[in-house]
């Protein structure tokens, strides 16, 4: 019988850390999630997203929905470009080409984040009316 009673007090303890663990991952899993989308990386424009679910591509419209957290992959996947398309024409010589962000490809090249998104911006905007 005490034997019973102990392996049941056992039990009920090892359920109630489960739970708490649970809880708390849950929290953090809460806040981690608030802390990207303050960072912007969880955009509200279903712009950025209509390549990925069907709508087409973007176009030069849409240039301007690009953000500095996006990777040349991405963006190329996203408006179609070839994939070579960006590196060259904004002289990206970096090893991590595509899959480096506009902020990495702007520290790379001595630029301010705002100055690297112009210029992938624009190269996207040249990109359209040329290959339409």
């Amino acid at each position: 019988m005490i034997s019973y009673n102990r392996n049941h007090l056992i039990l009920k303890i090892a359920l109630g850390v489960a739970v708490v663990a649970i809880i708390a991952l849950v929290f953090l899993l809460f806040r981690q999630y608030q802390h990207v989308e303050r960072l912007g990386y969880i955009a509200h424009q279903q712009s950025l997203f209509r390549s990925l679910h069907g709508s087409g591509v973007l176009t030069t419209a849409d240039a301007s929905s690009t953000k500095g957290w996006m990777t040349f992959e991405y963006i190329n996947r996203a408006f179609d470009l070839p994939p070579s398309y960006l590196e060259t024409e904004l002289d990206v010589y970096d090893t991590r080409y595509p899959r480096m962000t506009i902020i990495e490809y702007g520290k790379d090249a001595g630029i301010s984040e705002a100055a690297a998104l112009s210029r992938v911006q624009n190269a996207i905007s040249t990109y359209f009316p040329a290959n339409q």
